[in-house]
C-alpha cells in the first residue's frame, strides 16, 4: 500500500507546484488613442428665444436678427453693433438657459454713453428704443447671476406699432401712448424760463429730447462739461411717471452728482475746471412713461455768474505742495506779478475750519492765492478784514484765488468740502489799481475775481477805466464806449449793498444788436468785439432788486 501511494503523492505535488510556479498569459496591448474628433459648429442658443421672435412679427415687426450669442460666466459680457434707421424703432432682447440667472441688456452710442439699459434682476431684459436715437448702437449683453448660454436678438419696429409691441414683449421703455416730442409738454417753457431766472447765468440750450422713462430700468442720455464751463438739465416728467432720480455719470461710469428732491420736475447744474464727457440717468420710482430733459451750458468761466452753488465735478491735485506752489510762483512772474509777499502752509480736515492771518498793505488790493496739494479738494476761501467785514470769497476744484480790496489786519477762512490735505496761502500786490477799489472794497474784489480770466484767475490785455455808480431795478448804469479794430472789451461789474441780483448787457449803439448779456448774484462779466472798423456799443447795468454799489471795470484785449 505504501509503494502504491507514494508515486501517486509525489506526482500530484509536482503538479501542483508546477501549475503555481508557471508565468500567466500575456494580456494583449490596448490599442493606441487617437485624437478626438471635432465637429464644427457652436451651442444653438436660438431655441432660447421661443416664440417671441414670431409674435413680434406677427404684430407688425420685422424679422429678427441675431445680435450675438454664447456662452457666459458670471461677469462675462457679449455684444455686438447694431444699425438702426432713423424713422424706426429697435427692439433688443436677451434671453439665457435657466443656469444662467440674471442677465442686464445695455444699448450703448458711438461715443460708450448707455441710451438705455435693463437691469432688472432676471433672464429676460428686453429694450425699446425709438427715435430719436443714434444711427447705429453697442447692444450688450452682462451676466449679472449665473452661467450658462445666452443669446441676444434684436428686431426694427415701426413707429405707429411700438407702443403695442413693447407691451407685448414686455419691453422697457415703451409707451402707452404715441411718442410725444419735449415741445408737447404743457408749460415747459415756463418750465425752462423759471429754473433758469432762478440759478441766473447765461445759458446756451444744446438740446431738448423726450426720454422714455420705466421705474425697472434706467434710461440715460449724453452729458458732457467743457473745460473750464458748466452744464446744466432740467427732467420733467409726464404725468405717468412720478419721483424721479437723476444721476450724472462720467465716461467711467463714476457718479459725479445727484440731483437733489423737489417738486416733480428736477434739475442738476454742474461746473468743471476739466472737460468731461458722461451720461445723464433717468429712473422714475413709479410708473411707465416719458420725461423731457433740457441741456444748456455756459460759456468758459460761467460758474461765477450763477446766483445758486453748483455741483462742481471736482479732480483733485496729484501732485505735492511744493510743486505745485512752485507752478503757481513760476506762472505768476511770467504774468507779471512779483514774488509773495507772505507765504503760509497748512493742513485742511473736513468738517473743520482753518485761519490764515494776513496784513493786507494800502494803496492796493492783495491778490490771496490758496494753493493745495495733494490729496485736498473742494477748497473754499473767505477774507475779512479785522472788524469783521466780508472782503472777497471764493472756491475751486483745487485751489481758490481771491482779490481782497481792505488795508491793515484780516483773516482768510479756509475748509475742505471734498478731500483734506495741505494748502498754501500765498499773497501779492494785485497789479490792476484804482482809487475806487478802496472805496468799496468788497465789489472792487468781486470786480477783480470776475475780470480774471481762466482757471489760472490772470487779468488779459490792458486796463481801461474803472467806474462806481449805484443802481437799482428802476436805474440803470449807462455807458458809451467804442472797441478799436481789431480788439475785443471785456466788461467786468461787481457789486455790494442790500439789493439781490445783477444784470449786464452790451448792445452795438448803432443798430441796437444785443451783443452779450450776463446775470448773476453780485458779479457778472461781458464782451464786446470788433471787427475791420472801430465799434460803438452801450454798456447797461441794473440791480435786480433792492439798490446796489458797483464798480465796473473795463480790459481791452486782442481778438
Amino acid at each position: 500500500m505504501r509503494r502504491a501511494f507514494a508515486p501517486a503523492l509525489l506526482a500530484a505535488v509536482l503538479a501542483a507546484c508546477a501549475s503555481r510556479t508557471a508565468p500567466p498569459p500575456s494580456a494583449p496591448l490596448p490599442a493606441p488613442l487617437v485624437a478626438p474628433r471635432i465637429t464644427p459648429g457652436s451651442l444653438q442658443a436660438a431655441p432660447l428665444l421661443g416664440d417671441l421672435p414670431q409674435r413680434v412679427s406677427r404684430l407688425g415687426g420685422g424679422p429678427v436678427a441675431i445680435v450675438v450669442s454664447g456662452p457666459m460666466a458670471e461677469n462675462e459680457r457679449l455684444g455686438a453693433f447694431v444699425e438702426v434707421p432713423p424713422d424706426v424703432c429697435l427692439l433688443a432682447y436677451g434671453r439665457a438657459s435657466p443656469s444662467l440667472e440674471d442677465i442686464d441688456l445695455a444699448a450703448f452710442a458711438d461715443e460708450g454713453n448707455p441710451v438705455a439699459v435693463d437691469e432688472g434682476p432676471d433672464p429676460r431684459p428686453t429694450l425699446l428704443l425709438c427715435p430719436p436715437h443714434p444711427a447705429r448702437v453697442y447692444v450688450a449683453a452682462h451676466a449679472a447671476s449665473g452661467e450658462g448660454l445666452c443669446v441676444v436678438a434684436a428686431q426694427l419696429v415701426p413707429r405707429d406699432r411700438a407702443a403695442e409691441i413693447g407691451r407685448a414683449a414686455g419691453a422697457r421703455g415703451s409707451m402707452s401712448g404715441p411718442p410725444r416730442t419735449p415741445e408737447a409738454w404743457p408749460g415747459l417753457d415756463d418750465h425752462v424760463r423759471a429754473h433758469r431766472a432762478k440759478i441766473g447765468g447765461t445759458w446756451e440750450e444744446q438740446r431738448r429730447v423726450a426720454v422714455s422713462a420705466d421705474a425697472r430700468a434706467v434710461s440715460a442720455v449724453a452729458f458732457s462739461i467743457e473745460e473750464g464751463g458748466c452744464s446744466d438739465a432740467l427732467v420733467v416728467p409726464d404725468d405717468d411717471v412720478a419721483a424721479i432720480d437723476v444721476d450724472v455719470l462720467d465716461g467711467e461710469g463714476r457718479l459725479v452728482a445727484r440731483a437733489k428732491d423737489g417738486g416733480p420736475a428736477r434739475s442738476i447744474t454742474i461746473c468743471s475746471p476739466i472737460a468731461v464727457s458722461g451720461s445723464l440717468q433717468v429712473r422714475p420710482h413709479v410708473g411707465r412713461g416719458l420725461v423731457a430733459v433740457v441741456v444748456a451750458k455756459t460759456k468758459r468761466d460761467g460758474a461765477r455768474d450763477l446766483l445758486t452753488r453748483p455741483e462742481v465735478a471736482w479732480v483733485a491735485p496729484a501732485q505735492p505742495l511744493d510743486a505745485t506752489r512752485a507752478a503757481r510762483n513760476a506762472l505768476l512772474a511770467k504774468a507779471g506779478y512779483g514774488p509773495p509777499a507772505s507765504s503760509q502752509a497748512g493742513q485742511l480736515q473736513l468738517g473743520r475750519r482753518a485761519t490764515v492771518p494776513v496784513d493786507l498793505p494800502a494803496g492796493s488790493c492783495t491778490r490771496v492765492d490758496v494753493v493745495a496739494g495733494a490729496p485736498l479738494a473742494l477748497v473754499e476761501a473767505a477774507v475779512w478784514d479785522d472788524a469783521g467785514a466780508l472782503l472777497a470769497t471764493g472756491d475751486g476744484a483745487s485751489d481758490a484765488t481771491l482779490f481782497a480790496c481792505g488795508k491793515g489786519k484780516a483773516r482768510v477762512d479756509l475748509g475742505a468740502r471734498g478731500r483734506p490735505g495741505p494748502f498754501a496761502v500765498l499773497t501779492r500786490a494785485e497789479r490792476w489799481k484804482d482809487p475806487a477799489f478802496a472805496a468799496h472794497p468788497l465789489a472792487a474784489g468781486r470786480m477783480l475775481g470776475r475780470a480774471a480770466a481762466g482757471p489760472t484767475w490772470i487779468h488779459e490785455g490792458a486796463p481801461a477805466s474803472v467806474k462806481h455808480a449805484v443802481v437799482d431795478a428802476a436805474h440803470q448804469y449807462v455807458h458809451n464806449t467804442s472797441v478799436a479794430a481789431g480788439q475785443c472789451l471785456r466788461v467786468a461789474i461787481g457789486a455790494e449793498g442790500e439789493g439781490t441780483g445783477l444784470e449786464a448787457r452790451i448792445v452795438d449803439a448803432v443798430d441796437g444788436e444785443e451783443l452779450d448779456r450776463a446775470h448773476g448774484q453780485n458779479a457778472v462779466s461781458v464782451r464786446a468785439c470788433a471787427g475791420a472798423a472801430t465799434r460803438s456799443v452801450r454798456l447797461e447795468v441794473r440791480a435786480s432788486a433792492g439798490k446796489l454799489d458797483v464798480i465796473v471795470g473795463e480790459r481791452v484785449v486782442a481778438r
